[in-house]
């Protein structure tokens, strides 16, 4: 049996191994996350969550310092998860169509998903009282956090002569919202309370990724 073997194993009375306290931390951050998306940030409650998750309250605020720690590190969470797999997406050589139109059904199926609609809700409805509550969300000069691997892709894509753009962050966030916006809003609303089927995603990001390259793709 091999070194690494033994220090992944659980320790009877011992010290969780690294496997499991990424485990039990991501167990409290669903807990968490369940709590805020029911209750709202205002009538959510550490006690609570503590409660549900097993676990001392002291412990959440020795953890992330506050309540607003703690959405902190949801919202963390969800945006490396995001970052990694956007990432994965813009490595394909393909073409700027098929690789946008990769990205823009990945905007669509993560971003609709009724979890996502409701943390959405939830910022826009508590952030103007709890302005902490977007300190992940941008970065310091006022730009989308999260959006860094398309970002980068434009950027390269600029500079081979593929795409014309004079400010790729910007560009970023517009794609953002020419995939997701119209569709994200009419839920919010409740103009579309269903979940649009993955044949109506397609048609967005296909007809999305149309109208952005016809504005910035070089011929």
């Amino acid at each position: 049996m091999t070194r690494k073997t033994l220090t992944q194993r659980t320790r009877s009375g011992g010290r969780p191994t690294l496997q499991e306290s990424e485990e039990r931390l991501q167990r409290l951050l669903d807990v968490a996350q369940r709590h805020f998306l029911i209750a709202g940030y205002r009538g959510t409650s550490l006690e609570g969550i503590a409660r549900e998750a097993g676990i001392a309250k002291k412990t959440l605020y020795d953890r992330f310092g506050s309540k607003a720690g703690l959405f902190g590190a949801i919202v963390e969470t969800l945006r490396r998860s995001w970052i990694a797999q956007l990432g994965d997406i813009v490595l394909d050589s393909r073409r700027p169509e098929q690789v946008l139109e990769k990205v823009a059904l990945h905007l669509l199926d993560v971003g609709t998903r009724p979890d996502m609609i409701e943390l959405y809700r939830l910022l826009l409805i508590e952030a103007y009282r709890f302005p902490e509550l977007i300190n992940g969300y941008y970065d310091k000069q006022g730009g989308l956090r999260g959006m860094e691997p398309l970002s980068d892709y434009l950027r390269s894509a600029t500079a081979d002569g593929v795409l014309q753009l004079d400010d790729v962050a910007l560009a970023a966030e517009q794609f953002l919202h020419l995939v997701l916006g119209g569709v994200r809003a009419r839920m919010l609303l409740g103009a579309g309370k269903r979940r649009p089927s993955p044949s109506e995603r397609n048609r967005v990001a296909h007809q999305a990724v149309r109208i952005f390259l016809a504005g910035c793709k070089v011929h």
